[in-house]
């Protein structure tokens, strides 16, 4: 929880709406972070910064821009410097090469594991909810 009282934001940007309601079902049936769904790519920085999100869920083929397009954009703008960033995709090998030495940030493959997915959601805002 944070100082507040209220749970972390986690923005979700997925275009699949079969795959962004598992994964919003999911982290709230855990109750611990309110998820945050976009699903163009284009949108995902502005919901980043109006939720004061610590954690961005990310793939990478999404129209408007690619989840590479957001990361670089993460990775270089002043206000999202301390946002963690997990990629989930079908494309892991793109997200590896794309954050290679930027760590620490994670990728996951598509199909996954829904519990391994709140684990590593858990495992990466620990540090930002204790902040």
């Amino acid at each position: 929880m944070t100082a507040c009282g209220a749970r972390p934001a986690v923005v979700v940007a997925e275009d699949d709406p079969d795959i962004a309601r598992i994964i919003e079902e999911a982290l709230r049936a855990d109750g611990v972070v309110e998820p945050i769904l976009v699903s163009n790519g284009a949108l995902v920085i502005d919901a980043v910064i109006a939720s004061g999100a610590r954690l961005l869920l990310l793939d990478v083929r999404m129209p408007g821009a690619s989840g590479i397009d957001v990361y670089d954009v993460v990775r270089n703008h002043p206000a999202l410097a301390g946002i963690a960033v997990l990629f989930v995709t079908a494309n892991p090998e793109v997200a590896r090469e794309t954050i290679r030495g930027n760590a620490p940030r994670e990728v996951i493959a598509k199909p996954f594991d829904i519990d391994e997915l709140v684990a590593t959601v858990h495992e990466l805002l620990a540090p930002r909810i204790a902040a």
